[in-house]
């Protein structure tokens, strides 16, 4: 099956959408984004996400917002810190950096440089105040919660001066601090759906994530403990997990294309996607159609 382009009478089979966690980071994206996200949210009634959603959201944002705050404060400018992101740092080594800089500082106005520091500070601290609530608040509850996440739970702490931190997981399977061995086991058939469809894929279209998949999926066959292991366990299933929360929801909003048409297909989930380029508009596959 093949993305078609959403007309403009599109009805949805269901009138339940599930947001996996790429969406809720384009919403901070700009104008472009958040409109076309919008021309596919009002055509349902009902909007869910899963709690895993929430620690991806700090790993990928508030991690990203976090930095930015502790530079603001040693060089006092957010042009320096501007031009340290674009000009110092490796693009290689920190692509995240580079781009959250052009989606949550490069757009920030004001009359001058102090101005514009000030507004930049203000504005990374409400979304560090705000923190995982972010993506929590924008959708219907209850959220997901297979994994029981402790993560998402804790959100956005404060260190002993005070300050806002996003503390990413450092979980090990002799500090449990989930039930995601629990929740692979309950579904451990959904997770192998999702295994032996990346294995039916042809070469080219296997991506290093989805090769990460069948790694993590196949060791934890043998011991879902492993999956406790944040870094070598879980962090690597991410969006798999995330797809198999999902279960119940017969459609899917997600910008991860390559991983979301497998894990939709397999869990037979409308696909709906939004192109970079605006003039392509919103995109949708139907896995439910023929099935």
């Amino acid at each position: 099956m093949s993305f078609v382009r959403l007309s403009s009478d599109h009805q949805p089979r269901t009138r339940e959408v599930f947001l996996d966690t790429s969406i809720h980071c384009c919403r901070l994206k700009g104008p472009d984004f958040l409109g076309r996200i919008e021309d596919v949210l009002r055509r349902f009634r009902w909007k869910g996400t899963s709690t895993y959603c929430k620690v991806e959201f700090g790993n990928v944002v508030l991690a990203q917002a976090e930095y930015y705050l502790r530079k603001l404060k040693e060089t006092g400018s957010l042009q320096r810190v501007l031009d340290f992101i674009g000009n110092v740092l490796p693009h290689s080594l920190h692509r995240a950096k580079v781009t959250w800089s052009f989606n949550l500082l490069s757009q920030v106005c004001g009359s001058d440089e102090e101005e514009r520091t000030e507004r930049a500070r203000l504005s990374l601290n409400r979304l560090m105040k705000l923190g995982v609530a972010f993506v929590e608040d924008f959708c219907d509850k209850p959220l997901a919660d297979g994994t029981e996440c402790d993560y998402a739970r804790k959100g956005v702490t404060k260190d002993s001066q005070g300050q806002l931190k996003w503390r990413p997981p450092r979980c090990k399977r002799n500090h449990r601090q989930c039930k995601l061995d629990e929740f692979f086991t309950k579904h451990r058939g959904d997770f192998v759906q999702i295994r032996d469809a990346i294995l039916a894929l042809p070469s080219e279209k296997l991506t290093d994530q989805l090769k990460g998949f069948v790694e993590v999926v196949d060791r934890a066959l043998q011991d879902p403990r492993v999956l406790l292991d944040y870094r070598d366990g879980c962090k690597r299933l991410a969006d798999a997990i995330i797809a198999v929360d999902s279960m119940g929801y017969g459609c899917m909003f997600s910008q991860n294309v390559k991983e979301s048409e497998v894990l939709t297909g397999v869990l037979r989930q409308d696909f709906y996607y939004l192109p970079p380029n605006t003039a392509r508009g919103v995109e949708v596959i139907m896995h439910s159609e023929g099935s």
